[in-house]
């Protein structure tokens, strides 16, 4: 009877043991946390604008860094995957697809361009369900072409990845207190070491980009190592939050503190605590000193506001008086405009614009003698950067699809002289902008506007049927003042001509009417 009681009263605290184990574990199981597990990670072939010069030695060269490192296992990437590596930050279904097709938690993406300035390289890192980047390596115009230091830069961007990782590595086991780390003497560690195990309960993402800027951990315990190997360490379970909280997958981090130089202490005994109180302030602060803090470079958008004169001329020929021809050499002209970057290769913009023009009446019996034109013009589009580097505010050419509407509203005269006319239509638009030099923060650009389709009406009808033609190109130069301000100056060149047939509504037909307009302006850029 005694020993029967004493199996049932063993068997309860077992049972009781495992039961609260398995509580313990369910209490702390972060979803966060299991999203960012990696076992197994696929290398997404290289991508780059030579052929393949770069991308096959940096597969390569990583491939051997991934079976070095030991810690995640290498898949295989199928060969009838068609998926580009230069879209997947902007695409995370396809993310998805790898990770699905492959059976990996994490993928490695390398996107290398060679542009005037050198070569760049972007190094990315997906891991989770989502299919969004967790940590991204960029290196920009790197100066030496030899592929031996472009795959000794690659293995640098990978290392400097693992580093930035929330965690080192996990645990592959446990027996009572005892337990496995897949981390040793290669990372650092040696025997009476201490690390911490952690659970990430939290990845704050960049709002746009949605890298990793920084992750909420919650400690669960702390381990104290008794015997360690190149890649593998053995250790005791010292602390943990809660009786087998610490299992098999639990992410660990070497103990690293913050470390402070040696207090001064003067001779009276006080620590000198601040470094504004030492007598060398003034020569190493000045006067007035402020904490410096990084700009963060531009990210969504910029506006822009210029004023300028034009240079204004109507030409018209009448049927029966002939040409009459008004023009205005100084006429104050305003714009604004403004993009929004949906991300660093597509972008919207708008743009809105007035100019106030006065004319000679040149038609004979015609009053008043001197006519107003108002011009105005608003324009939308879309467009699609190719970016020549890795450098968003570096060289590039854009083409763009837009709608622009310009309107010239003459004042009315009798006999009608000259009409107001509305020109419409979708437009192509080519350009390019480049730096002059890494040294000197000036960029030139232009812009030319191929009208795909045009139409024009008028107030009174200088036939009864028109063909219309438009042609408008730009130059610019932008002086970058600070990393949010430019200022701009244009040229613009612009032609509107309509050629009629037959009877029109107004006084007397025209066969032609033309619009010339040469604009200078100049103003200021904000980019946000």
């Amino acid at each position: 009877m005694h020993t029967f009681v004493s199996v049932v009263l063993a068997s309860s605290f077992i049972f009781s043991m495992a039961h609260a184990q398995t509580n313990a574990q369910n209490a702390y199981i972060s979803a966060i946390d299991q999203d960012l597990a990696i076992k197994s990670i696929v290398l997404v072939p290289t991508s780059d604008n030579v052929g393949g010069i770069y991308a096959r030695p940096v597969d390569e060269e990583l491939q051997n860094a991934l079976n070095d490192d030991k810690q995640w296992s290498l898949a295989a990437y199928p060969k009838d995957l068609n998926i580009k590596t230069e879209f997947l930050d902007e695409r995370p279904q396809d993310v998805k697809s790898v990770l699905q097709n492959t059976q990996s938690e994490a993928a490695l993406a390398t996107r290398i361009i060679r542009g005037p300035r050198g070569i760049s390289i972007t190094m990315t890192l997906f891991v989770g369900r989502d299919g969004w980047p967790l940590l991204q390596e960029s290196a920009t115009d790197l100066k030496n072409f030899e592929t031996v230091q472009i795959r000794a830069e690659a293995r640098r961007m990978f290392e400097n990845i693992k580093s930035r990782m929330p965690f080192r590595g996990v645990i592959m086991s446990r027996r009572g207190q005892q337990v496995t780390l897949n981390l040793g003497s290669n990372y650092g560690l040696k025997n009476e070491s201490s690390v911490s195990v952690v659970q990430i309960i939290k990845v704050n993402r960049h709002p746009k980009l949605h890298f990793m800027v920084s992750t909420e951990k919650e400690v669960l315990g702390r381990v104290r190592l008794f015997k360690v190997e190149p890649y593998l360490s053995f250790g005791n379970i010292e602390m943990e939050k809660e009786p087998g909280v610490i299992s098999v997958g639990a992410k660990v981090m070497p103990d690293e503190f913050v470390k402070y130089a040696i207090p001064v202490v003067t001779p009276s005994g006080k620590i000198l605590q601040d470094v504004t109180t030492r007598p060398d302030k003034d020569v190493a602060f000045g006067e007035n000193p402020q904490e410096w803090l990084p700009t963060m470079p531009p990210q969504y958008g910029k506006i822009e506001l210029l004023a300028g004169i034009t240079q204004y001329t109507q030409n018209a020929t009448l049927l029966s008086s002939g040409s009459i021809s008004g023009s205005d050499n100084m006429a104050p002209n305003i714009m604004a405009r403004g993009e929004f970057w949906l991300n660093p290769e597509w972008y919207v913009g708008a743009q809105l614009r007035q100019a106030v023009i006065a004319i000679e009446n040149t038609l004979a019996g015609s009053s008043p003698s001197k006519l107003n034109v108002a011009m105005g013009q608003y324009a939308v589009n879309a467009g699609y950067n190719f970016l020549l580097t890795n450098d968003f505010f570096g060289p590039k050419l854009q083409v763009s699809l837009g709608y622009i509407n310009t309107n010239f509203t003459a004042d009315d005269s009798t006999p009608t002289a000259y009409t107001s006319m509305k020109y419409s239509g979708m437009a192509l638009g080519l350009g390019g902008q480049f730096p002059i030099s890494e040294e000197v923060p000036f960029e030139i650009g232009a812009k030319l506007d191929f009208y795909l389709s045009t139409s024009m009406s008028e107030n009174k009808t200088s036939g009864s049927s028109s063909s219309n033609k438009i042609n408008s190109f730009s130059f610019f130069g932008d002086y970058r003042m600070q990393p949010r301000f430019k200022i701009r100056g244009e040229i613009l060149v612009e032609s509107y001509s309509s050629d009629f047939n037959g009877t029109g509504s107004r006084t007397e037909s025209a066969s032609t009417v033309t619009h010339k307009l040469m604009t200078i302006m100049g103003g200021v850029q904000y980019l946000f």
